[in-house]
């Protein structure tokens, strides 16, 4: 007869603001660590509120986190809310002095959450909710960042709990797609946005009932084509948001099932994804004699006179509670087309899908964006970052990441 393995959890937050870098501050920043425990493996969820992590802060982190606690990086994951207050998006980049001091935060929280492991019941759910709409809308044949209430949305949220053996909650894990938008983005003020709104509302609301215990933590899904609703629409808008993805939690709750206990199971795919050809050395040259200062083109020529194929690199980790909780994840900012493709044909009980995890390579679109060529908007159509020039996925790249999810999941549950 198989043994079957008690689970264990513990979990740690700490504040993660730091005033001196903007002094403006409508809410704190967290970072928030979930360890997992079964027959000598330990799993860990990270989630921060930043904007994103480079894979290269990423990996220097994982490994930092590895030799605080002997967890292999295998088995963490990172994430970040993606709020639009804070570090990481749109050219907001911490300096090397708070990027270490972050560094030594997140693995001491680990620590702490790995120190604390104790016997625990695991419980997983999930209720409808919709706090955002598809921000890509076709207009004069062109892609517009404007509500699309016919375009793709993932309206549910993915609800994970730990109690202890007395019944007190550990933790609360919930993952929704959507991007932390609604403060506008552009403002002095640092925050979490609704991710930040939705812990405070759901401690509020559990405390009602007397259950206020637990770290609360949001891990963000495939939101790369979803804003949250609506766009700039300010603190009260934000709270509300947040006021209803609490609820919506509270929910899953109510209905969550116990997760069996069993072994931890990991499997990683790594794939490159081919993107579409460079003009020609020629052609570059003829647009910067136009326009001098012209980026694109000057970084464009350089891949042309290299000669070399160019791919956009993409990691997939899959890790798994038995048959019955699955965490997949992307270093990449995915549409919200493939949530819920690998929600279709995962084989576990529950999967939840978390985007640009352990790192950001960039968008990834569908192909139906790609093939709109230049209309299709800068998340489809060459944006550039660390890791890839000014050019875009071909449409085949939707074929390879189906492929992948699938061969990746069917793996792990054999």
């Amino acid at each position: 007869m198989k043994h079957a393995p008690s689970m264990l959890a513990g979990a740690a937050e700490a504040v993660i603001t730091r005033v001196k870098d903007r002094p403006v501050v409508y809410d704190d920043l967290f970072a928030r660590a979930l360890v997992l425990g079964a027959d000598g493996d330990r799993l860990v969820i990270v989630a921060t509120d930043m904007g994103t992590f480079s894979v290269e802060y990423a990996d220097d982190l994982l490994q930092r986190i590895e030799r605080t606690t002997d967890i292999p990086s295998g088995n963490i994951i990172i994430t970040s809310t993606q709020t639009h207050n804070a570090p990481g998006v749109d050219g907001r980049e911490m300096t090397p002095e708070a990027g270490e001091w972050l560094s030594d935060c997140i693995a001491g929280l680990v620590k702490r959450a790995n120190d604390d492991l104790r016997p625990c019941v695991l419980n997983a759910g999930r209720a409808p909710v919709q706090i955002g709409y598809n921000r890509r809308l076709m207009q004069d044949g062109e892609i517009v960042m404007a509500p699309n209430p016919d375009g793709a949305i993932v309206p549910w949220v993915d609800v994970l709990e730990a109690k202890d053996a007395d019944g007190r909650r550990i933790a609360v894990l919930f993952s929704h797609a959507a991007h932390p938008v609604i403060v506008h983005w552009l403002s002095e003020e640092i925050g979490p946005d609704f991710p930040g709104y939705a812990v405070r509302h759901l401690r509020d609301l559990l405390a009602r009932e007397g259950e206020p215990e637990g770290v609360f933590m949001f891990a963000q899904a495939c939101c790369g084509d979803i804003n949250g609703h609506p766009l700039r629409g300010g603190f009260g808008a934000c709270d509300a948001a947040g006021l209803s993805l609490a609820f919506a939690v509270k929910q899953a709750l109510a209905g969550a099932r116990p997760v069996a206990p069993d072994a931890f199971k990991a499997r990683s795919l790594d794939l490159s994804l081919p993107l579409e050809e460079p003009p020609t050395a020629a052609e570059c040259t003829a647009a910067l004699a136009e326009d001098p200062d012209s980026t694109r083109f000057r970084e464009l020529l350089a891949v042309a006179e290299s000669g070399e194929r160019q791919f956009h690199p993409l990691s997939m980790r899959a890790l798994a509670v038995g048959d019955a909780l699955c965490f997949l994840t992307f270093t990449a900012e995915m549409f919200a087309e493939y949530q819920l493709y690998a929600d279709a044909v995962s084989p576990f009980g529950q999967t939840f899908v978390f985007s640009h995890t352990n790192g950001i390579t960039g968008y990834v679109a569908t192909a139906e964006d790609y093939e709109l060529g230049p209309a299709g908007g800068y998340e489809s159509w060459g944006y550039p970052t660390r890791n890839r020039p000014w050019l875009p996925p071909q449409p085949q790249a939707e074929r390879l990441i189906h492929e992948g999810i699938t061969r990746l999941l069917d793996e792990l549950s054999r």
